[in-house]
């Protein structure tokens, strides 16, 4: 064969070229993240702030005589559409707590969620802190068990985890001489983290889940409904979702998930990925899952029943029984790996279900 009908190096290193290009592009780009430094003097102007809080298995949680701080569920139940009375009857002694109504507020159909990770270098980094919450995001936004929100969302939803942020922020004292970063300081983060990653036009696409170290406290304004695990008479949630708009970047998504692995928030054993993590996961799970069906306080909420009214869909199925300091978790297989979380209430089952 001649020289001329065989391929030159040249052309061999350009079909090489185009190949590796081709490859590259087919592999998603690494979460660098984003930093961030947050100061107390930051203030900025925000409206319709609204929370709904996982109450903690403590007394003062068992006190909570409402999840909801803001004004949107109490606007929504003006709105509220009675759910079907065709509820299959239950043989007794048993019973369903309540379905969810739905109160007329949007729910997230496409989400990216972002992790804030808060003074990570205090407690050794990401890992030792809270586990792979990014990992555990990943695997959950490629399960079938996050799709139990579709027969709320009326789609398929599509969710996936995006960029993390590195924040940093000094703790304060607070007039119970609990180590506190305070919800003004939480949402300062949350607008700090969205601008970082330039998410600048607010919405419903994008959740921020701020994690705080073991030790650190924070409590809604008056200081009596705190994560407090120092301080029992003011212990009264694990973590909340909600929202708020800034008057510069608009609707904000977020989540704050203080550190769980203590009594009252703790995932039942056994868990395969260490009570950590777990803990972490399945917390993170309820308050991904509710920010879905629920994101402003006035979506799906349960209001037919005096035991469940104002419950979302992951306070139906939160607790194992009354005396137990842990949360009701089962085994889960999500995306191929294994986890201990709470299941999410379903009303097509009218009963926690994985899907």
């Amino acid at each position: 064969m001649s020289s001329s009908k065989q391929p030159s190096i040249w052309s061999l290193l350009a079909v090489c070229a185009l190949t590796l290009c081709m490859f590259v592009s087919r592999v998603p780009a690494q979460d660098d993240g984003a930093s961030i430094n947050v100061s107390a003097a930051e203030v900025y102007n925000t409206s319709n702030f609204n929370a709904h809080i996982l109450t903690a298995n403590t007394p003062a949680g068992k006190g909570v005589s409402d999840r909801h701080f803001g004004p949107a569920f109490q606007q929504a139940k003006t709105r509220a559409r009675s759910h079907s009375m065709g509820t299959p009857t239950v043989p007794a002694p048993g019973f369903y707590p309540s379905d969810l109504d739905y109160f007329g507020g949007p729910v997230v159909t496409r989400m990216f969620s972002h992790p804030v990770y808060v003074n990570a270098s205090s407690c050794g980094g990401v890992a030792s802190c809270w586990g792979d919450p990014a990992g555990f995001l990943r695997d959950l936004g490629n399960s079938r068990f996050i799709h139990v929100t579709d027969q709320y969302t009326g789609t398929s939803g599509d969710y996936d985890v995006g960029r993390h942020v590195n924040a940093t922020a000094t703790p304060t004292t607070n007039v119970n001489g609990n180590t506190v970063i305070d919800q003004s300081a939480l949402i300062t983060i949350a607008h700090d983290a969205a601008v970082a990653l330039g998410i600048t036009t607010g919405g419903y696409n994008h959740e921020f889940h701020i994690f705080l170290p073991a030790g650190i406290d924070t409590c809604f304004p008056g200081d009596n409904v705190c994560y407090s695990p120092d301080n029992p008479a003011t212990f009264a949630f694990c973590a909340y979702h909600g929202s708020v708009v800034f008057s510069d970047i608009g609707h904000v998504l977020l989540s704050v998930e203080p550190y769980q692995n203590v009594p009252g928030c703790q995932a039942a054993p056994p868990n395969p990925n260490g009570m950590l993590a777990d803990s972490t996961n399945s917390v993170l799970s309820h308050e991904t899952i509710e920010t879905i069906t629920d994101p402003d306080g006035d979506a799906w909420i349960a209001d037919n029943s005096l035991i469940a009214a104002g419950a979302e869909i992951g306070d139906l199925c939160e607790r194992a029984n009354a005396n137990s300091q842990f949360f009701l978790d089962s085994y889960l297989n999500l995306n191929g790996h294994p986890y201990e979380l709470q299941l999410e209430y379903s009303n097509h089952y009218h009963a926690c279900a994985p899907k």
